[in-house]
């Protein structure tokens, strides 16, 4: 019994080697995270001393983080993404962005860690680890990202993704009122700084010289 765990480890490192070609100058990393599940909201207010609630509708929605690398350098990839939500009877929220991430090689290992930074804009602001629905009809909410995570080789072409990711989303409003003979100027900036887990899978192509 014993050996053939130590065969099965043997082969499971032995098949992981190949993925350390997968990061080399031209090849492509396709990766894909979701989330989706339901939000519904509950009320309750007192009003002359009588309490009433009241149910909101459920709303179901359904989140995809798409990204595709190209390897520029040894480890270190290029990679444009979108992140997109659809809630339910809502319009499409989205952000894109450009990301630059370096993948760590541990010699026969199928682990390799990495690290990414980037820059997007999109129309909307994240609440709960998901965009909850449009803040601006235009792409004027820019963000600012930095993270890292592991790659877990499964074979040569496959592996699974576990990222933490910090992001800065700022958006600035400005308005204004008229009361005659008054005129009101509203300005203001709203920051928000999101921390986040991303779970995925990649798959990997290689290069045309491959």
């Amino acid at each position: 019994m014993k050996k053939r765990l130590v065969i099965l480890f043997c082969a499971a490192g032995l098949g992981a080697l190949p993925a350390l070609s997968q990061t080399q100058p031209g090849s492509w990393e396709l990766s894909a995270a979701g989330n989706f599940g339901s939000i519904s909201t509950s009320t309750e207010y007192t009003v002359a001393g009588q309490t009433n609630s009241q149910d909101g509708e459920a709303q179901s929605y359904l989140g995809l983080d798409l990204r595709v690398g190209w390897f520029a350098l040894e480890g270190l990839s290029i990679e444009p993404e979108i992140y997109i939500l659809a809630i339910e009877q809502e319009p499409p929220t989205f952000n894109l962005g450009a990301n630059l991430a370096y993948t760590f090689t541990i010699p026969s290992s199928p682990v390799k860690p990495y690290i990414t930074a980037g820059y997007g804009i999109g129309n909307g602001i994240p609440i709960m680890q998901r965009l909850m629905g449009r803040t601006s009809d235009k792409l004027d909410i820019p963000v600012l990202r930095v993270g890292g995570g592991v790659k877990l080789f499964l074979s040569k072409q496959v592996a699974l993704k576990l990222e933490y990711r910090y992001e800065r989303y700022s958006y600035e409003t400005s308005a204004t009122y008229s009361f005659y003979p008054y005129t009101y100027s509203y300005t203001a900036k709203e920051v928000w700084n999101h921390h986040t887990v991303l779970f995925g899978i990649s798959v990997f192509l290689p290069g045309a010289q491959e």
